[in-house]
């Protein structure tokens, strides 16, 4: 705390990091891109130049169910809680309707991984909304493309919307920038008709990348405002 005050004091951003050392123990599977260890070596970066010391360091408290149906439906929520490997053959309709498979396969400690990188952006705007901190880190998270009742590319639970959602507690509009390479479609899927978020995704898009949406043409919408703006 003393630190915060500090740093409140002498006009520097308060910065908040959330980091949980379990975080690289999830393994998508042999040779899936998404890995999770990345955040463990980014880790390691920040500890090994003294990053961590011009930051508060938090591990994130773990989102709960109630915490991710919020956004999430109540019966996808309730599945990635109990699939698993040893009882995946008598899941296998439930595979197909929530998109589970080879982008989004099934792992041990997949909930848990879910709650983890879920429960840092939620806490992360809770702090902000408390008036704690002005910048948080949370290198897990991210999770862009997952829908409400499905997963997509790599994610399964929307940590953005979870921690807009927050936001939107305290603050009466959000700007959401999205610069990751993909288009952000199940942020701005969540938010697309309201007023109250704006989504800005810079993104490359066109032929058949993915997700094959958020074309810097699309009428977003032609009987409301557009609240979100595509740069490729």
């Amino acid at each position: 705390m003393a630190k915060v005050a500090q740093a409140a004091s002498s006009g520097r951003p308060r910065i908040d990091y959330f980091y949980d050392a379990q975080i690289g123990n999830f393994h998508y599977g042999e040779g899936h891109p998404m890995r999770p260890h990345r955040v463990r070596m980014t880790h390691q970066l920040i500890v090994n130049y003294g990053l961590y010391k011009h930051v508060n360091v938090f591990r994130p408290k773990l989102a709960t169910r109630a915490d991710m149906t919020a956004f999430h439906s109540d019966d996808y929520i309730r599945f990635l809680q109990e699939v698993a490997q040893d009882n995946i053959q008598e899941s296998i309709a439930h595979l197909e309707r929530f998109n589970l498979g080879a982008d989004c396969p099934v792992f041990d400690g997949l909930y848990e991984y879910c709650q983890t990188y879920t429960g840092g952006s939620i806490s992360g705007a809770a702090r902000i909304n408390q008036g704690c901190a002005d910048i948080v880190l949370n290198w897990s998270g991210g999770l862009h493309h997952a829908k409400k009742g499905e997963a997509s590319g790599f994610c399964y639970v929307n940590d953005i919307v979870l921690a807009i959602l927050e936001l939107l507690k305290v603050h009466p509009r959000v700007l959401y920038v999205d610069i990751d390479i993909h288009h952000g479609d199940g942020v701005e899927e969540a938010f697309y008709l309201t007023n109250r978020v704006m989504t800005l995704s810079f993104h490359q898009a066109g032929g058949n990348f993915f997700p094959g949406t958020g074309h810097v043409n699309d009428l977003v919408c032609d009987v409301i405002e557009p609240y979100s703006r595509m740069l490729t």
